[in-house]
């Protein structure tokens, strides 16, 4: 809470204040060095300059306040959304899943605005990850009847947010350069994304103190739940009373940290290393796993109606969820190829959700043509939708109909990544790379890594009993899927009795327990 966090925003060295270590002449060189590298010439650009915002009903989420630039367009009267509307950078005019009434896991948000405890969450569109931490954390707050703000700082237009893009994209490029060319490029790549020391926090609450005009304008006094790190040091340099950072991954590194907040981790080995880092213990607490209302409450549930499935000799559903880079085309093309013995023989079902990358459904379908694999491909939330209902876990049936693969591709940011929140709770196994996704309570089989870090999140699910080791090489991959498409197979049956426990244990309800922090319940 407030009285954890330390006072920021004088243009004082956080880090030396947090961790008492002062920096070195060549350590202030290397950053300013850093800074101008990533983020350019801050010449023109007023730091202490305030951006006017304004929160407006989300057109995705019922309950929950967006805040966008005072002269922002309004959402359109029908509901549509428009190009600025916040956890998305494109219009849509489908349904959205969570107004659908036949949903089993469906949620009465209100229309309204809330009258509870006010709590602002911040995000940076990078890849699919933070927006699915942030949009945890809207459920929580919208289950204990809390007023949820979002604010995604790329939705502010304004040449910081230009900046925080343009790094965003070179991070994408090189992630899928690194996925799909392999080897050294690869091995490269990844030191470089665990090579997070201390200066690379100072770079970091550099490059906060340069984008305080995006939050500047919001209440201090309300409570911040930052799904980056960045929005949790521009939160600190504004000087918010409440910040309260969800530390990402499952590796140790300074960047990841907010200093001056309450960083609240997934795993108790991960406190036990930041500890060894130097973190104040009373900045840092053990919370769970960052996971949306829907999934962790329902997790034993569907877990018990996976069992049944298992016990009923039913066909296996794999669900291979896409990272927002839009890396692995290479690994998931040679994956799918490895899988279709299964496929046609109907031991597995594949679900593939492409996310918001036209290029990538459009080079998976054209494979499908080549190798004759019958597939339905699904663009709209309409349709999404009816196969939700027509799949849901405890119906423990297969609908005659069903393609050897159901594909789905969107035209937003929010339906990409929710349609896979939506498609794990009637999947029976999810394939994804161990990104955030590796801390979610279903089957998981790991497939390789985009970046070094997330290996060690692949790590803490094999651990509990929840996921495989991660699979470096497509032929691994493939020897787990036949240890899962056996009849009673005891891999599946183990995992889903390990979620079982995990979920009696409370470890997928982080993102409830940062909740009840933020508005003082805790």
């Amino acid at each position: 809470n407030g009285d954890a966090l330390l006072p920021g925003g004088d243009g004082g060295d956080m880090v030396a204040k947090y961790f008492g270590i002062q920096s070195t002449c060549r350590d202030d060189a290397q950053v300013c060095l850093q800074m101008r590298l990533a983020f350019g010439s801050t010449k023109g650009m007023d730091a202490n300059r305030v951006i006017p915002l304004v929160a407006r009903p989300s057109p995705f989420v019922k309950g929950m306040q967006v805040y966008l630039p005072e002269d922002a367009t309004a959402p359109a009267p029908d509901g549509e959304a428009t190009p600025t509307l916040g956890i998305t950078k494109k219009g849509s005019q489908c349904q959205l899943a969570d107004s659908h009434p036949d949903l089993p896991s469906l949620m009465n948000y209100p229309a309204e605005a809330l009258r509870g405890k006010p709590v602002i969450i911040g995000t940076v569109r990078m890849g699919f990850g933070h927006h699915r931490i942030a949009y945890s954390a809207v459920t929580w707050a919208l289950e204990m009847g809390a007023q949820p703000y979002l604010i995604d700082i790329l939705a502010v237009d304004s040449p910081e947010a230009v900046r925080v893009a343009q790094m965003d994209a070179a991070y994408s490029k090189m992630s899928r350069l690194s996925s799909n060319i392999g080897g050294i490029v690869d091995e490269i790549w990844t030191r470089m994304l665990l090579q997070g020391g201390v200066n690379s926090l100072r770079l970091s609450c550099l490059l906060a103190e340069q984008l305080k005009p995006l939050m500047a304008d919001l209440p201090k006094d309300w409570p911040v739940i930052a799904a980056h790190p960045w929005i949790g040091q521009i939160a600190v340099a504004c000087g918010f009373e409440t910040v309260i950072n969800l530390v990402i991954d499952n590796y140790p590194q300074y960047f990841v940290l907010v200093p001056g907040a309450l960083n609240l981790v997934q795993s108790p080995s991960y406190f036990s290393k930041l500890l060894n880092m130097g973190i104040p213990p009373s900045h840092l607490k053990y919370a769970g796993h960052w996971v949306s209302r829907d999934i962790a409450k329902f997790a034993a549930a569907d877990c018990s109606a996976r069992i049944a499935r298992i016990e009923k000799k039913l066909c296996v559903r794999i669900l291979i969820a896409i990272g927002g880079a839009g890396a692995q085309q290479v690994y998931v093309q040679r994956f799918i190829l490895g899988i279709k013995p299964f496929l046609l023989s109907g031991r597995v079902k594949l679900f593939i959700n492409s996310g918001d990358h036209g290029f990538m459904a459009k080079n998976l379908t054209t494979v499908f043509q080549k190798e004759n694999i019958d597939y339905v491909l699904h663009r709209t939330q309409d349709e999404l939708n009816s196969f939700i209902v027509q799949h849901q876990l405890d119906l423990l049936a297969d609908p005659a109909t069903d393609p050897m693969i159901s594909i789905f591709n969107f035209d937003t940011h929010y339906a990409a990544f929710r349609a896979t929140d939506l498609l794990i709770r009637v999947a029976d196994v999810l394939a994804t790379k161990p990104s955030e996704l590796a801390f979610f309570p279903i089957p998981k089989l790991h497939l390789r890594h985009v970046g070094g870090h997330e290996s060690f999140s692949a790590e803490r699910s094999c651990e509990l009993g929840d996921g495989t080791t991660e699979c470096t090489t497509v032929e691994l991959a493939l020897q787990h899927v036949q240890l899962m498409a056996v009849e009673s197979s005891p891999m599946l049956l183990q995992m889903n009795k390990c979620i079982i426990e995990n979920d009696r244990a409370h470890i997928y309800d982080g993102s409830k327990v940062a909740v009840e922090t933020a508005i003082g319940v805790a």
